[in-house]
């Protein structure tokens, strides 16, 4: 009797259990079905005020709620070090920002997580194409190409000049840079004390200086920038540029003196009426000037300037990158971070915290860059421009550039010597490096 009555009572209280639950059922949230676990993604940017982030990491997180981004500012030249130090113990970035030029540097200390094809195949059709050269480190015309960073931003160095100097209509009318040559006497003449010209830089850059370099057909590392086999300094092209530079060019820039001696502050100070500088330096010179003074347009042609210019302008493309490191314990995470970050809303937010130039093909979504005089002529000068050699023998190539560049601006020393100077300079580190 006493059993009977324990299971009666059981079975009350399962109808009623039952009961319970069909009139609860809507509210319960099951936390175990939708709740995920937030993954912690840590990220390093060239972001020294952090506004580009701050806007970023809301967009970023309504497409992505559980990806957590730890933002730590870290200047793109020391992103790579920091991370062969710390990337090995776990305190190091996910995602990590390097300029162009480190590449090479970053896929041979093997810091580089190479990204989906997928990612690839999508960015290729929105990416402009001398960026996507960049990030494919010269993969992108074979028949496997590799995609190892996002590039976030693309730059070239164009021609900025002080309208309080210089009209428009003056600069407009130095369509070559036989007519810079020519103007830049009668300006000095006309504005004692005062030069037309100045570079964001020193006269041995030759970053700068591949604009002219190309003029004359020659390029480092071959006809495409990718060929490890030769630098081709004793190449009679690179003599040539060297020639027109030291003869033509220098005496209107520094006169006798040093490579070294006219600078960023002639044009800063109003000196000078003209610079050759990059998107890195309109802020400043904006907060220093005044925007409404200052103008800018692509370099002048080099056609007709001499007998053995065969081109005609060809700067250098740069891009700042965004990579996955290969060791990443949050692949996934960080692959979806770097895919964002090709987004217009990403692009746009990158155009208007930083005033860098998003890597985009269309940029008709961008709100302003159509009305951007700066903007649209470097684009105006990306279009003819060739990418950055992103080869590691790259990497011994500057230094020995830039000291025989100094050799015969600043002493006239024989240019056959010392091209074969700097390429016997570049075959010892590059021995050394390897």
């Amino acid at each position: 009797m006493k059993k009977l009555s324990i299971a009666l009572v059981l079975l009350v209280f399962s109808f009623v259990l039952i009961a319970f639950e069909n009139t609860l059922a809507p509210d319960i949230i099951d936390f175990a079905a939708n709740q995920q676990e937030v993954e912690q993604l840590r990220v390093w940017l060239d972001d020294s005020e952090g506004l580009f982030m701050d806007a970023l990491i809301p967009e970023f997180n309504k497409i992505y709620p559980n990806i957590e981004v730890q933002f730590q500012h870290m200047g793109a030249l020391d992103s790579r070090d920091r991370l062969k130090t710390y990337g090995v113990s776990g305190n190091g970035a996910d995602v990590f920002m390097f300029p162009h030029d480190h590449l090479s540097l970053a896929l041979a200390e093997d810091l580089v997580y190479t990204l989906p094809t997928s990612l690839y195949t999508t960015l290729n059709a929105k990416i402009l194409d001398v960026a996507m050269d960049i990030a494919t480190a010269g993969t992108r015309a074979t028949a496997d190409p590799k995609l190892y960073a996002v590039p976030i931003s693309i730059e070239s160095v164009f021609v900025m000049y002080n309208r309080n100097l210089i009209s428009d209509a003056e600069v407009d009318a130095l369509e070559t840079w036989a007519d810079v040559i020519e103007y830049s006497a009668t300006f000095a003449t006309d504005n004692p004390g005062k030069q037309l010209l100045t570079t964001n830089s020193h006269w041995a850059d030759n970053y700068y200086l591949q604009a002219f370099y190309s003029a004359f057909g020659w390029r480092p590392h071959g006809v495409d920038g990718i060929d490890p086999t030769e630098v081709g300094f004793e190449s009679p092209a690179l003599a040539n540029a060297l020639t027109w530079l030291t003869t033509e060019l220098k005496p209107v820039v520094t006169g006798n003196n040093a490579h070294n001696s006219a600078g960023t502050t002639l044009f800063e100070q109003e000196v000078a009426a003209m610079i050759l500088t990059g998107p890195w330096a309109i802020q400043g010179f904006a907060d220093k000037l005044g925007r409404a003074n200052l103008g800018a347009i692509p370099f002048p042609s080099m056609t007709g300037v001499d007998p053995n210019v065969v081109a005609d302008v060809k700067t250098f493309a740069g891009s700042q990158m965004v990579a996955v490191y290969k060791y990443s314990q949050h692949i996934d995470a960080a692959v979806k971070f770097v895919e964002f970050l090709a987004t217009e809303t990403a692009q746009e937010i990158l155009y208007t915290t930083s005033n860098d130039c998003p890597a985009l093909t269309d940029l008709s979504g961008i709100a302003g860059i159509a009305t951007d005089e700066f903007m649209q002529v470097m684009l105006a000068q990306l279009a003819t421009s060739i990418p950055m050699p992103t080869i590691k023998e790259v990497s011994f190539y500057w230094a020995a550039a830039e000291t025989m560049v100094i050799n015969v601006w600043n002493a006239a020393a024989d240019i056959a010597t010392e091209q074969k100077k700097a390429e016997s300079s570049y075959l010892a580190s590059k021995a050394l490096g390897s």
